[in-house]
């Protein structure tokens, strides 16, 4: 897995000044990483100001949120059900979840 992009310092070299190649050249980041940092800022009207106080998750959150999205394979039982079934006489937990399986 690759390693996060720190974007609250790139917008901080950023806000003093630096351009993309440089901030690329000196931290070791690709180039068009740093880039899509600017890009999303410019589109979202982001600067280091907004950002200052945040933490660095807060601010990767706010450029990257399709990266925390979790999609599940398996459909979610429905509990109501579940426990609706186990009212009835003989219905247990191990017959529901072979019904599930």
């Amino acid at each position: 897995m690759a390693p996060k992009i720190n974007v609250k310092l790139i917008l901080e070299l950023r806000g003093n000044g630096m351009g993309r190649n440089a901030i690329a050249r000196t931290r070791h980041i690709s180039v068009n990483s740093v880039g899509d940092v600017f890009h999303k800022a410019d589109e979202n009207g982001i600067s280091y100001e907004d950002v200052r106080d945040m933490d660095e998750d807060s601010v990767y959150h706010m450029f990257y949120p399709d990266k925390f999205v979790q999609e599940s394979i398996y459909a979610q039982p429905d509990y109501g059900y579940v426990h609706q079934e186990l009212k009835r006489v003989g219905v247990t937990l191990k017959l529901l979840w072979q019904e599930y399986k």
